[in-house]
């Protein structure tokens, strides 16, 4: 996974909050233990909103665009 392309980072200790952002389509980062204040252990999760990608999509726009020259030779 390249960092360059999150956009956005938050740390989460709720495992049901941590699974419906991967299913909105964050993705974990880094998952870092601990232990709260009365010694009960935590995960804390590291996670991140990838950019739209709009490279992606001109991408194939120049795809389609190669293809067609390729048909007209």
């Amino acid at each position: 996974m390249d960092l360059e392309t999150i956009g956005e980072v938050v740390q989460i200790d709720d495992v049901q909050e941590v699974n419906q952002r991967l299913q909105d389509g964050w993705v974990v980062l880094a998952v870092a233990p601990g232990t709260k204040a009365g010694g009960e252990p935590w995960l804390r999760y590291s996670m991140g909103l990838p950019y739209e990608d709009e490279d992606e999509e001109d991408e194939d726009e120049e795809e389609g665009d190669e293809e067609e020259e390729d048909e007209d030779q």
